[in-house]
Formats: structure tokens, C-alpha cells, sequence
């Protein structure tokens, strides 16, 4: 009996320790973030999105941008997030759930604040409820949702 107790042990330590967990290191980063508001700092213009339904969410190395008013347009992008400085490229329109489209403009990305195929934001504030991003033109406003 005591042998049997023994191999299951051996056998669960060796299962355990087979899984390795993929774990995110962005901190209070990670989660969904609705746009309330943007900036434009050229002009000091300010734009109310408080009631639009733009959502940003952040996982792993991965961001997903929503627009669920405008057709539910959704897409992906390849983040790198160094110090206060988060750099997003490499972004798929997504056309199904198994169908990914490669963007080679920024036309349409333009609604959510993202100004390039590639743009660099400077995070300026982030806590567990609240995330401002500055690019060169615009200052994007965030809540957690």
C-alpha cells in the first residue's frame, strides 16, 4: 500500500511540474479599457467618448481594439510595452472568427487614437481604474471596465 502511495505521489509531482503556466507581466496594464476621452495636442481640442463603446484589452502581448457602435470592427495588434513607453504594430483587422486581415494603412485605426501601422504611446498615468496614453498628436483617456 505504501508503494502505491508513493508512485501517485511521484506521478502528480511530475504532472505539475510538466505545466507551465504562461503568465503576463504588464502589470495593472492588462485588463479591458474603455476610451472616454481624447485629447489633441496640437489644437487643445477635446473630444467626449464617454458614450461610445471603444474598447481597448490588453492580455499577454497582445491588444484588441473594439468598436462595438461601428459594425463591432475589431483589431489586433503585437504590443511591447519598455518602461513608460508602449509600442504597438503588426495590425490584423479581424474578418471572422477564423480570419485574420493584415492592414497595410492606418485610415481605419484612426477612431481609436492610433495614428500609424506602428505608434508609440507614453503612458502617462496608469492605475487599477484609470490609463492616459499620449502619441505625437493625441492624449487617450481610459477607464477599466
Amino acid at each position: 500500500m505504501h508503494t502505491k502511495h508513493l508512485i501517485a505521489l511521484l506521478l502528480s509531482t511530475l504532472l505539475l511540474t510538466g505545466c507551465e503556466l504562461e503568465t503576463s507581466h504588464n502589470g495593472k496594464l492588462d485588463g479591458n479599457w474603455q476610451l472616454r476621452k481624447i485629447d489633441t495636442l496640437a489644437t487643445g481640442g477635446i473630444c467626449d467618448m464617454s458614450y461610445s463603446y471603444i474598447y481597448w484589452a490588453v492580455q499577454n502581448d497582445l491588444l484588441q481594439v473594439r468598436d462595438i457602435d461601428n459594425g463591432n470592427q475589431k483589431y489586433f495588434f503585437r504590443f511591447q510595452k519598455q518602461g513608460n513607453q508602449l509600442t504597438i504594430s503588426a495590425p490584423h483587422r479581424i474578418i471572422t472568427k477564423d480570419e485574420l486581415q493584415p492592414l497595410e494603412t492606418a485610415e481605419l485605426l484612426l477612431p481609436f487614437g492610433i495614428i500609424g501601422t506602428e505608434d508609440t504611446f507614453t503612458i502617462t498615468q496608469l492605475s487599477n481604474g484609470s490609463l492616459t496614453l499620449n502619441n505625437t498628436l493625441y492624449r487617450l483617456h481610459f477607464r477599466k471596465y
